[in-house]
């Protein structure tokens, strides 16, 4: 699945602010927040949500890509090894 850097960018800006969230929370609701925030943000695009979920893969390589620093700050905060292992949608 390929994604516009502007689409990847949208993804980064929904998962930015919400980190000292998930940090004072604990993963158990970080996960809940990543979920909602990846299926808003497929759904805001097109409706991807049905490619997400083929390769949930997918939103780590776009983080990664577009801003790694975030994504390495929601792993950390969610105790995951990837956010794919952590989207349940």
């Amino acid at each position: 699945m390929t994604v516009s850097d502007d689409v990847a960018k949208q993804l980064c800006d929904i998962i930015e602010p919400q980190l000292s969230d998930w940090r004072v929370q604990g993963p158990t609701l970080g996960k809940i927040s990543l979920n909602g925030s990846v299926h808003e943000w497929a759904l805001r695009n097109g409706g991807i949500n049905v490619q997400v979920l083929s390769d949930k893969g997918v939103v780590d390589r776009i983080m990664i890509a577009q801003c790694p620093d975030t994504h390495a700050e929601a792993i950390k905060a969610l105790e995951l090894s990837d956010l794919a292992s952590g989207i349940a949608f």
